[in-house]
């Protein structure tokens, strides 16, 4: 049977065990890239800055933000547009 690209579409629920798999490790010893500079870094390596509003880490190389973490009471907030990858 030919699968069809449609036949390969789901909902994000589908990507459960994948995501689970994924976040549920060591995330300091993660490996990043900045899309400023293409510094790699370990995240565990990166400058945070933390205040009580939350958390950002940022580059050692040219201090962009890689990552913005917070807490809210609608949830956990998790912005890692300043990373071109986190690899596992």
């Amino acid at each position: 049977m030919i699968e069809t690209a449609s036949d390969l579409v789901l909902d994000g629920n589908a990507a459960a065990g994948l995501l689970q798999e994924m976040f549920a490790t060591d995330m300091t010893a993660a490996q990043t890239q900045c899309k400023t500079c293409g510094t790699k870094s370990d995240i565990g390596s990166l400058s945070l800055y933390a205040a009580s509003m939350g958390a950002i880490l940022r580059c050692n190389g040219c201090h962009s933000a890689l990552m913005r973490l917070t807490h809210t009471p609608h949830g956990h907030w998790l912005d890692m547009s300043g990373a071109c990858y986190v690899k596992f």
